[in-house]
């Protein structure tokens, strides 16, 4: 309480210094977390790496403002689906270019989803290419010229793309508009092989061109006059620098030298005194926080295990008491109003003293049956954050006072983080999901045993078969009543520890107009423009 209160009155006192002192007219500074592990739209994960890719790519389709409209973006329309949802054609923009000045045509994308399917380069949102393109899987595994020619993606000539799928894929135009469905030059990445992303190497077809890049410093992006809406485009450079200290992106911005303080901006022990701010901004998320069970090892590949951990956390608690963000209680992976989609309860109920009982029914029976007295060291891995260091404390203090397991918190440099999650290198590990689309099927599809971003060792039948019915449903309420029947064996079998949903907040500078508020945080810099107040 000290801290908040000091803060704030720190705060209000540099009003006037924050007024002077201010960024470029024309330029867009922001905080981003982390350093971005790659800049290939084909292998980006983190929201780091997204927050940069966005801005100097485009897909066939872009994100509005809100992030939940989809427009055209290399695609001169939004087409309709034919023979039952299964057939694309896209029409691509006349004049279309690269940043270089060269043509950009639909062979430019028939080649890049081609290369984001092969296993040499494949990344882990590669799966929504080959679990849904006629062929796609096939040539992932064997990539021939003679399977490529059995692909479902065909430039029909240079403005038409044909793109025929296995299944009605209700969100397929929103994938359009993800980083692993960017184009990439082919030329640029053949001729600099992992080199072609540095910016000496780069083309792209953004609004925004890769300028500088250095590590652990900035990332500097400049307005690409080639981009077929340059005229639009009112931000002449993008700054991003890697401020994973959240005080210090505060500092930053009341010295002026931020025009947003980033995702989740603040330390989150401020958020309570910091909602006074008028450039401070609280919104939902579309974010789920929860632990990945690496479920190949002992004991944690037993069901009863996972459940009892899960069911031994205080979620009320940990929000009130260490997040203090305003964040909301998860028991479920999807967050609530995701469109008119409600999730199942599982074995965790909410109700804390009756969960912990269970929890301590379920890890009796285990012992017993395995003859143990006590289980080994569990290593939990996060990410260095504050925040994640707190959250980690919490749960270990929980876990020893509630079921007598021993937690060892240990924390990773971001890049070795996501490595070791890759590789299974962990028991427990630190995680969130930012959803991909407006849908509940950007959760759920995590953890069938395709995706490669499911990290758990966790490979259900069942599960996959729901996720698979429920992706060929073309009824909207039948749909979501076996999305509703998978998410539930999701919370049964728990690969995963729900917390909780995240909120989004941080400093905006008043001068920065067209800042629109959107579920996953992310700013779309081509539509912004700042005033000279």
């Amino acid at each position: 309480m000290l801290l908040e209160l000091a803060f704030a009155l720190s705060f209000h006192s540099n009003i006037a210094a924050l007024e002077k002192a201010q960024t470029k007219p024309h330029e867009f500074v922001f905080g981003n977390e982390n350093e971005p592990e790659t800049l290939d739209p084909h292998k980006v994960t983190g929201v780091p790496d997204n927050n940069i890719v966005v801005q100097i790519f485009e897909g066939l389709m872009r994100h509005g403002q809100d992030w939940v409209s989809l427009m055209p973006g290399q695609a001169e329309n939004i087409p309709q689906p034919k023979d039952g949802g299964k057939l694309y054609v896209f029409k691509l923009r006349k004049g279309l270019k690269w940043s270089d000045g060269s043509p950009l045509t639909a062979k430019d994308f028939e080649w890049s989803w081609l290369r984001a399917m092969r296993a040499d380069t494949m990344g882990p949102y590669s799966y929504w290419l080959t679990d849904n393109i006629v062929g796609a899987a096939e040539y992932s595994k064997n990539p021939t010229p003679e399977n490529a020619a059995k692909v479902g993606v065909k430039a029909l000539d240079e403005r038409s793309l044909e793109v025929r799928l296995n299944k009605p894929v209700p969100f397929f135009l929103h994938l359009t508009a993800e980083s692993v469905m960017f184009p990439a030059k082919k030329e640029n990445v053949e001729k600099f092989g992992d080199q072609w992303t540095r910016p000496e190497n780069m083309v792209s077809n953004g609004p925004y061109t890769l300028k500088e890049w250095s590590v652990q410093q900035n990332i500097v992006l400049k307005k690409n006059p080639q981009y077929w809406n340059a005229a639009e485009v009112n931000i002449e450079q993008v700054v991003a620098l890697p401020l994973n200290d959240k005080q210090t992106a505060v500092n930053m911005f009341r010295q002026g030298r931020l025009d947003w303080t980033g995702h989740n901006g603040a330390p989150n022990a401020l958020v309570p005194a910091l909602k006074k701010d008028p450039n401070f901004r609280v919104e939902p998320a579309f974010i789920t926080y929860f632990y990945r069970f690496n479920t190949t090892r002992e004991p944690l590949n037993d069901a009863r295990v996972r459940q009892a951990l899960a069911l031994a956390i205080d979620r009320n608690a940990l929000v009130e008491k260490v997040t203090r963000g305003g964040e909301i209680p998860a028991i479920s992976l999807v967050p609530p109003k995701t469109g008119d989609y409600v999730s199942p309860k599982g074995v965790v109920s909410g109700n804390f003293p009756e969960d912990l009982k269970k929890a301590k029914t379920l890890l009796a029976a285990y012992m017993k049956e395995k003859g143990l007295k006590s289980l080994r060291t569990l290593r939990l891995q996060y990410d260095t954050k504050e925040l994640h260091k707190r959250i980690a404390q919490a749960i270990q203090e929980m876990w020893s006072k509630n079921l007598g397991i021993t937690a060892e918190p240990f924390n990773q440099e971001w890049k070795v983080y996501l490595a070791a999650q890759r590789q299974m290198d962990f028991d427990i590990s630190r995680s969130g999901w930012m959803g991909d689309y407006p849908d509940p099927a950007t959760f759920l599809e995590l953890f069938t045993s395709s995706s490669g971003n499911n990290h758990t060792g966790y490979a259900s039948p069942n599960y996959d078969k729901l996720f698979e019915r429920s992706s060929g449903e073309v009824d909207h309420d039948k749909r979501l009543k076996i999305l509703e029947t998978t998410e539930k064996l999701l919370l049964e079998d728990l690969p995963i520890l729900p917390m909780f949903y995240y909120t989004n907040f941080g400093f905006v500078r008043p001068e920065v107009l067209g800042f629109t508020p959107n579920l996953v945080d992310r700013a779309y810099v081509m539509y912004f423009n700042k005033s000279n107040k």
